[in-house]
């Protein structure tokens, strides 16, 4: 089918790239940069500004933006029909929090705190380099288990 691949990883995951999966990636990278925004502002904000530790900083502007990034990756990059249930809402915030969280935290946090202490590299950069570290694992946990399309059932 002309405009259609599939990307491999190493990991034997493979995604479709049909035209509108590459949107939704296209769609996810734009949520991903003002996620950056957000968790920069307010690490900047909370660290560069107010002098708080960094750890706790970053935590801070991880939350953040986990929160932003679900809210307008729902609404926007995977368009998901939620209305008039609180409930799976709810579940898809949860799942959303945990997949990201814990690539975020993992990834973002450890990264930061490796490059700023035992690179001596500022923390804003070394913020940026961790924020990378985790978009890949966050867009396959989005497509592939938060927001995927699950065949409704007739009844």
């Amino acid at each position: 089918m002309r405009g259609t691949g599939v990307l491999r990883t190493g990991s034997g995951l493979a995604v479709k790239l049909d035209p509108p999966t590459i949107a939704r990636m296209l769609r996810f990278s734009a949520v991903g940069v003002s996620g950056i925004f957000v968790n920069q502002g307010v690490l900047m904000s909370l660290h560069g500004a107010l002098g708080l530790p960094l750890l706790l900083s970053s935590v801070v502007a991880i939350e953040t933006s986990i929160l932003t990034n679900f809210f307008l990756n729902a609404r926007w990059t995977w368009r998901a029909d939620l209305e008039g249930s609180l409930r799976n809402w709810v579940r898809k915030a949860l799942q959303y929090h945990a997949a990201t969280a814990f690539a975020a935290l993992a990834g973002n946090v450890a990264v930061l705190v490796a490059l700023v202490h035992l690179f001596g590299i500022d923390y804003r950069i070394a913020n940026l380099v961790g924020i990378a570290a985790g978009s890949g694992l966050n867009y396959a946990a989005a497509e592939l288990w938060i927001f995927r399309k699950v065949p409704r059932r007739v009844s």
